[in-house]
């Protein structure tokens, strides 16, 4: 036997039973934890389950005004074996007649066009095949006044922060709970960054400044589209032998120093297996700021970013170099540093990728922004 032939792994997950047939989607990954090669939709005798595995859709439980959003770019984008949507969402739903509004993004403005579109006195669901980018994108073009929206994310975009934050991992396995309406409705907690131009963004994940925000930038280059999540590592060397991260930060009364990292965060999760932030709860505040001071040594800096894939949920995770507390519901942020350094100001919010210095209006060594927790829109999560 080739021991470099890798072992394929399919696993099973019944979606329900309607007339007559038991609905079952198979997912093959080339390991247990690896992103899926391919889904498929088959129907099996309900006969041959478990009772207790058979439980029946009732299609008109399904809530109203339900809309399914698939960003296609997202992720590694989609081929037609990988195709969640057009592979088991729509023929399912087909099947069980169930009214929907489907949307596959055609264009850079398709999900700001569907956001400004709903109106603000009705009552939505909305199944969100994306990763985090695209939700931070809808949330921040609504109508402020609505207050009847419910998303359900299904990871499918690089990092996917907020849906492992969820524990929502497993599209087919989102989709059963969802069809046996075993999952639970939360609000969860947005902030509002306002910029000293007057522009304000919403978030729900991670706004940074240094070493992230600079990855998160450098990877838009065209020379890293394509390689999924490697591209954060071969990024990361470029950054750590050619970017100074030494950005001077402050946030009065709670810190203010020089720091290679600094992320204001509200998830535990980066991606699958990275816990950079364990006390952080995506359902409730606070937000929490974790910074790492730029005088550790590039190696030391090194092995806390990599601590984020030995770290366990609710540990605290302070020690000398690394400022790690929650903040209040308001504060300014300070940033004091040379204008020529523009990467200095470089900023990623919730995959919103912006220069500070290009947000204020009278360029100085010093540039501040508000943060702010923010009621509106109202929003619920169903995980």
């Amino acid at each position: 036997m080739d021991r470099n032939i890798p072992e394929t792994h399919f696993s099973a997950v019944e979606l329900g039973v309607y007339d007559g047939c038991s609905f079952v989607v198979t997912t093959e990954r080339e390991s247990i934890a690896s992103t899926p090669v391919s889904y498929k939709l088959q129907c099996s005798s309900p006969s041959k389950l478990e009772p207790e595995q058979a439980a029946s859709i009732d299609p008109p439980r399904l809530p109203s005004n339900l809309i399914v959003i698939d960003s296609v770019f997202s992720g590694k984008g989609r081929r037609a074996e990988t195709d969640f949507a057009g592979v088991v969402i729509e023929p399912l739903f087909r099947k069980l007649n169930v009214q929907h509004q489907f949307v596959k993004t055609s264009s850079p403005h398709s999900i700001r066009d569907i956001a400004s579109s709903l109106d603000a006195k009705s009552q939505y669901t909305i199944l969100f095949l994306s990763g985090d980018t695209s939700i931070s994108e809808f949330v921040n073009h609504l109508p402020s006044s609505h207050s009847n929206i419910s998303i359900v994310p299904f990871p499918m975009g690089t990092g996917n922060a907020w849906a492992t934050s969820l524990k929502l991992t497993d599209p087919a396995v989102i989709l059963s709970q969802f069809l046996k309406g075993s999952l639970q409705t939360h609000q969860f907690p947005l902030y509002k960054a306002t910029f000293a131009n007057g522009l304000s963004i919403k978030f729900f994940i991670i706004l940074s400044l240094g070493f992230h925000a600079n990855l998160l930038h450098l990877c838009e280059e065209q020379e890293y589209q394509q390689m999924g999540v490697e591209r954060f590592r071969i990024a990361s060397q470029r950054i750590l032998d050619n970017y100074a991260l030494n950005s001077h930060v402050s946030i009065p009364n709670t810190l203010q120093g020089s720091y290679s990292y600094f992320v204001l965060i509200n998830t535990t999760h980066l991606e699958p297996t990275y816990i950079p932030s364990p006390q952080s709860d995506p359902l409730n505040p606070p937000l929490h700021v974790l910074a790492y001071e730029s005088s550790l040594s590039q190696s030391e800096f090194r092995k806390r970013l990599m601590n984020g894939y030995l770290n366990t949920l609710k540990t605290d995770i302070q020690e000398k170099g690394t400022i790690y507390k929650a903040l209040p519901d308001s504060f300014e942020v300070y940033i004091s540093d040379n204008p020529e350094e523009r990467h200095k100001f470089e900023l990623c919010c919730d995959g919103q990728l912006l220069n500070l210095l290009d947000l204020n209006p009278s360029p100085d060594h010093t540039v501040s922004f508000k943060i702010e927790t923010c009621t509106s829109p109202s929003l619920l999560v169903l995980c």
